[in-house]
């Protein structure tokens, strides 16, 4: 997999995000975004998953040699947890993430979805509703739905926020395990734990 900004540029009316964001990042490598509170982390992250369009540039995603020219082609390989990735408070944790697996044309068995929870230790809380999770456990689920769809691209936006020190240790146990495996990985964050495993880091002003 790689993942290819070419030029790209974002405007919204007369205000500009950024300009001119070059890079090359591979299987096996992260990109880390980096930027003040409006700069722009969150949008580049969302035009890499092509739910937005660059004012300016491309960005290419080719799955070996094969370019990816669009969001359904791309879609399979792609997984973008972020703050804005909201659950059903009436389902279950594992309700929910098999759910959301199954709308990504999945069909997680209970031993799949088992496994991920396990992975973020939410095991013990598969039947409990969402409406009992606290903030850090909610995050961890969008990393357990995240491990249960297991595309070869994650994408990160805040992937520390409102987890305490065992859950900021268990994601990037995850992300440190998901690169040497060979996922390319992208993430948004101003955190230092995280900048540590970048390959490449875009600074925004």
């Amino acid at each position: 997999m790689s993942i290819t900004l070419n030029d790209v540029s974002k405007r919204f009316g007369t205000k500009t995000l950024f300009s001119s964001l070059d890079c090359t990042v591979s299987s096996g490598e992260c990109l880390v975004v980096t930027g003040r509170n409006g700069s722009g982390k969150s949008t580049l992250l969302k035009i890499i998953a092509r739910l937005l369009k660059p004012s300016s540039g491309r960005v290419e995603i080719r799955a070996d040699k094969t370019l990816l020219r669009h969001f359904e082609q791309s879609l399979p390989y792609i997984g973008l947890i972020s703050p804005e990735l909201a659950f059903y408070d009436q389902l279950t944790g594992g309700e929910n993430i098999g759910l959301l697996a199954r709308a990504r044309g999945l069909e997680p068995v209970r031993e799949d979805i088992s496994r991920a929870l396990r992975a973020v230790n939410l095991e013990n809380f598969s039947n409990k509703y969402l409406a009992t999770y606290s903030t850090g456990m909610i995050q961890r689920l969008r990393f357990a739905l995240l491990s249960l769809i297991d595309p070869p691209i994650w994408l990160i936006d805040e992937g520390l926020s409102n987890l305490d020190s065992d859950g900021q240790a268990m994601v990037l146990a995850l992300i440190e395990a998901r690169l040497k495996q060979g996922h390319l990985i992208a993430m948004a964050t101003n955190g230092q734990s995280e900048v540590a495993y970048a390959s490449q880091i875009i600074a925004l002003p």
